[in-house]
């Protein structure tokens, strides 16, 4: 359902083409999110509690959303825009210091310069048709990476496993869950009996397939897909990419790392038994995406 017309304006700018980065966990969202959070003029943010708590009431349940698209379109903008508003208080350039009360609610002195907005994070992935719902214009950055690797980064990750603990996925959540990864009530009913490595493994397929969804349902001119695994050695390119797509300068040297990039680790990182698992929850998407 188309949404009515509307304005929002944020520390006094109105917002358009408002940019996300999106994709399964440790898949490189933070890469990019550094290069375009250094453009002139964009700011970007991550992890606000105000879009958290929307978007993971959306992922754990997602037909909160059906027949409701004008307010989960007003509730989606609200909480961005909280997110986005700098003053000196929310401002990471601004100094640490005591401002008067009257001032320390009104857009900081650098607001003026940030004429974007855009979020970042692999929660939004859950919510990206609602969100693409609720700003009409917004562009997303999908970043896509092998499930193995991404398997063997969650399972070091105390937060991502955090989620995946059998009681978090209770009787009470839908069927279909991309969050959790469940597809069917037989692997809801069976998943408190499941690896760690497995739980990993269907977030991670759930994810690639809620992208390729994506895919079909924006346009090329409001979707744009990176593979991770071209990042390093080709940040060049990937500058130029981002730039077009965009609209923003990104240099390619925000997108250098300094520490390794990871890439083919799971040969090492997981056992044998655990990249089994990821095998046999997986091998459909990481084949059509090529990894295997």
């Amino acid at each position: 359902m188309k949404q009515q017309p509307y304005i929002l304006v944020v520390n006094g700018t109105k917002v358009h083409r408002p940019v996300f980065v999106l994709g399964a966990p440790h898949s490189g969202i933070d890469v990019i999110a550094q290069a375009l959070r250094r453009a002139p003029g964009l700011h970007l943010t991550a992890g606000h509690p105000s879009v958290l708590h929307a978007v993971y009431a959306f992922a754990r349940r997602p037909s909160i959303a059906e027949g409701r698209e004008s307010g989960t379109a007003s509730l989606l903008r609200d909480a961005f825009a909280e997110a986005w508003q700098l003053t000196p208080h929310t401002c990471p350039r601004c100094p640490d210091q005591r401002v008067p009360a009257r001032e320390a609610a009104e857009p900081c002195r650098h607001a003026g310069e940030m004429n974007r907005f855009g979020d970042a994070g692999p929660d939004l992935l859950y919510s990206a048709a609602a969100i693409g719902a609720a700003f009409e214009d917004a562009v997303f950055v999908q970043v896509i990476r092998d499930g193995r690797d991404v398997v063997a980064d969650m399972l070091a990750d105390e937060q991502s496993t955090a989620w995946l603990r059998p009681g978090m996925a209770g009787g009470e959540h839908e069927v279909p869950n991309p969050f959790f990864g469940i597809e069917t009530e037989e692997e809801r009913s069976g998943y408190a009996r499941l690896s760690l490595a497995t739980r990993c493994a269907m977030r991670w397929r759930s994810a690639v397939r809620l992208s390729a969804r994506l895919r079909a349902t924006l346009g090329p001119e409001r979707l744009l897909t990176l593979r991770y695994e071209e990042l390093f050695g080709g940040e060049v390119k990937t500058a130029q990419q981002l730039s077009s797509f965009t609209g923003t300068r990104v240099s390619a040297v925000e997108l250098v790392r300094d520490e390794p990039h990871g890439i083919g680790a799971w040969r090492k990182r997981l056992s044998a038994d655990q990249r089994s698992e990821v095998l046999a929850v997986a091998r459909t998407e990481l084949a059509r995406l090529g990894y295997v």
